[in-house]
């Protein structure tokens, strides 16, 4: 039987995010989710997952986007803004990592970063019994020339598993139905990151394939009850060997800070990102993995839910 890991990600962000995330969790719908440690809710989500549901599997949710950093301005001057809040959105940091110009200073202080924020998740990890046991990243910049290198060896020294966003289209019949949904955005970021993990696999021949299966880019931020079909009818008849996938939503509710303007608020995300965390699709998200029907297409497609601890899978 093949098994569907649902991640949630952004908790952390918001009070509404974390509500939603956890609601999803308890209702059995969620199985895993993404903490962003840089976030002013961080804790307060690793408080809540200690007294509630101790055993769900939590990673960190890496950001170099939205949010203030952990390091101070000075530290990482390339990535921040005169406040310490990120400046550049994803285009713009594959810009600076490929330039260059500009990549072995953005690299170096996203590294410096990435300690900071693996340290803070560490120490919430450890003061709230929370189990760490995969890796991700805000809008999949661990994929990013560079950083991809350093994901795989910190999954591997922690025994950790780290999320390859490497999404099949699927069949013509996935593709006509759901590509004018799909952002070109969407697209266009799988095609700057499919491209960089196949010159990672060219490069280092010796690289693992994946072990999970991944669906949340094409349909990213719009995962409803057509897109869901389509995703699971895909993973049916998937005949690639993985029997494990993972499909990346992001609930909330839309609370009070989602509505502020992002120069005011205390999440303070870029405007690119403010758009997106305000859509009322996350709402939907979290509505489709917690109504009945998402139970039934699963069982009517012989797939069941699972988290990354109950695989029971070792990192790369």
């Amino acid at each position: 039987m093949k098994k569907l890991i649902v991640n949630a990600d952004d908790l952390g962000l918001s009070q509404g995010v974390n509500r939603a995330i956890l609601y999803g969790v308890a209702q059995g719908g969620i199985t895993a989710a993404s903490l962003m440690v840089n976030m002013p809710y961080a804790e307060d989500a690793a408080a809540k997952i200690s007294a509630t549901c101790r055993d769900l599997g939590v990673a960190l949710h890496f950001c170099l986007t939205s949010g203030q950093a952990i390091l101070p301005q000075q530290a990482i001057p390339a990535l921040v803004d005169d406040r310490g809040f990120f400046k550049s959105g994803f285009l713009e940091l594959w810009h600076g990592l490929t330039s260059r110009k500009t990549r072995t200073d953005v690299l170096a202080q996203a590294s410096a970063e990435f300690d900071a924020q693996l340290q803070r998740m560490q120490c919430l990890a450890t003061q709230y019994s929370l189990r760490f046991d995969h890796l991700d990243s805000h809008q999949h910049i661990h994929v990013l020339p560079g950083l991809l290198e350093l994901f795989e060896q910190e999954a591997e020294k922690r025994r950790l598993i780290l999320r390859i966003p490497h999404e099949p289209f699927g069949d013509g019949r996935r593709v006509w139905r759901r590509f004018a949904s799909w952002f070109p955005g969407g697209l266009a970021k799988k095609a700057i990151l499919d491209n960089h993990l196949r010159r990672s696999r060219r490069d280092r021949p010796t690289l693992r394939a994946e072990q999970v299966g991944y669906f949340g880019i094409l349909d990213t931020g719009q995962v409803g009850l057509a897109a869901f079909r389509e995703i699971v009818r895909v993973i049916r008849d998937d005949q690639s060997g993985c029997e494990i996938f993972e499909l990346n939503i992001h609930p909330a509710y839309y609370d009070d800070e989602l509505r502020e303007e992002p120069q005011d608020s205390k999440i303070s995300f870029s405007k690119g990102d403010a758009a997106f965390q305000r859509s009322p699709w996350r709402k939907r998200e979290l509505e489709l993995v917690t109504s009945p029907e998402f139970n039934n297409i699963l069982a009517e497609n012989g797939i069941s839910l699972a988290s990354f601890a109950a695989c029971e899978m070792q990192s790369r």
